[in-house]
């Protein structure tokens, strides 16, 4: 390799990276964030320079980030923008022969933070579940709404696909559906209020003896099944790699809300599990006010644009 001299600083290297991939404040603090686990005292620590990496340090990092105690989602995020980086580093420097082999076949996720082989779920990470709004948004405003129900409620795929269009209430934004064994009742965001005023507006006009609110191309109520095809389409579209079923929405949500301080119970409220004294009358009558603050208080989706 050329004189080491001669070599651009990190600082430099990774400058030109995140301004060629700055498409937006939150793509470029994402990968910023996620060098600054490979290079920062705190984290891996890597203090050479970058063309003196080589796959014995991958090899290490990939370790390390298993270590942590993090989702499995996040490490594989951050090893999928620290593999871009080198990408991008090995292109744009040619010159200076660098070349590092990222390893594949021996890297797996399994047996995260002590875990063994026990599977570990993933976790929709904020970054994805704003690309999988957008790209729904632009192609098919049905589907949009649908997996934004998911995202906002935690809703479960037979509750959403049997939700008929009187069972919204777009002012007090809620959305009453049947559960495991019940009456249920979920809310949702203002601004997808809005949205889905316009939708209903032109479902109703829709002549068909059916008043589901979402149907098929085919007027027919959508399958269990219809749904997770048509998300992981859009994951195979988007390069998302980790496996995103339409309930992982509803393990996501409880997820974000008790890294928010949201309480247990609360929790339970929010997602419809089962809490002594609470059923849909006091979801929609007595405690509506109560309710509709926590919703608002605990929403971790403030930030994303979608």
């Amino acid at each position: 390799m050329n004189n080491k001299e001669e070599w651009p600083s990190n600082r430099e290297i990774i400058d030109n990276y995140l301004n060629y991939y700055n498409k937006g404040s939150y793509s470029y603090n994402t990968r910023k964030s996620s060098l600054n686990y490979f290079f920062n005292q705190e984290n891996f620590n890597f203090n050479g320079k970058i063309f003196e990496i080589n796959t014995s340090v991958l090899l290490d990092y990939h370790k390390f980030l298993k270590s942590k105690d993090i989702t499995v989602q996040t490490q594989k995020n951050k090893w999928n923008i620290l593999s871009s980086f080198l990408n991008y580093t090995m292109e744009y420097y040619y010159k200076f022969d660098f070349l590092v082999k990222i390893p594949k076949k021996t890297i797996n996720w399994r047996g995260t933070n002590g875990s063994g082989n026990k599977k570990v779920k993933d976790l929709i990470e904020k970054s994805d579940l704003e690309r999988l709004l957008l790209h729904f948004k632009f192609r098919n405003t049905k589907h949009y709404l649908i997996f934004r129900l998911f995202a906002e409620t935690g809703m479960r795929k037979s509750e959403l696909r049997n939700v008929k269009i009187n069972d919204l209430d777009l002012e007090k934004r809620t959305i009453k559906s049947f559960g495991k064994t019940e009456d249920v009742v979920y809310y949702f965001t203002k601004d997808l209020a809005k949205f889905l005023k316009q939708f209903i507006s032109g479902r109703k006009k829709v002549d068909v003896n059916s008043n589901i609110l979402f149907l098929t191309k085919y007027f027919k109520k959508y399958s269990d099944r219809s749904f997770n095809l048509l998300l992981k389409e859009a994951c195979n579209n988007l390069g998302i790699e980790s496996h995103i079923t339409c309930h992982t929405f509803r393990w996501t949500i409880n997820t974000y809300r008790k890294l928010m301080g949201c309480s247990g119970e609360d929790r339970k409220i929010l997602l419809n599990h089962h809490v002594q004294g609470v059923n849909v009358q006091n979801y929609l009558i007595l405690d509506y006010a109560t309710y509709i603050s926590m919703y608002d208080q605990y929403n971790p989706y403030t930030e994303l644009k979608y």
